[in-house]
């Protein structure tokens, strides 16, 4: 008996650990949202657009981000997860969930270029 005297606590402990709430997108309608790093290091989002109308367009505002940093970016809108990186942009209903493509090769060239042009404009 003496042998599984700790066991309750083990269980408590691994009960605990699963009440961890999984990681959701803001559903907030027409906001577009950037993920980045919470002040308790864990990731949290923060809107960079209102009154987008669609998860197209910001999936375009969050290219944007990405060419301007240079870096995989993942963000939200309306409740689902849009990733943008170099080799594409797609979108998920949660972190793990299988993806779908939001651009064909095509469209996102035609947005590349866009936003490239808008950039220089600006120059940035």
């Amino acid at each position: 008996m003496r042998k599984f005297a700790c066991l309750p606590g083990l269980l408590a402990l691994t009960a605990l650990a699963g009440c961890e709430k999984p990681l959701t997108a803001p559903a907030n309608p027409g906001v577009c949202w950037i993920m980045v790093e919470g002040m308790n290091g864990k990731p949290d989002f923060r809107p960079i657009a209102p009154q987008i109308d669609s998860l197209e367009n910001c999936a375009v505002r969050l290219e944007g981000v990405h060419i301007a940093q240079k870096r995989a970016v993942t963000g939200a809108y309306q409740g689902v997860f849009i990733s943008v990186t170099d080799a594409e942009v797609s979108a998920a209903a949660g972190p793990n969930a299988q993806r779908y493509r939001v651009f064909t090769p095509q469209q996102r060239a035609k947005v590349r270029e866009g936003i490239q042009t808008l950039m220089a404009r600006e120059g940035l």
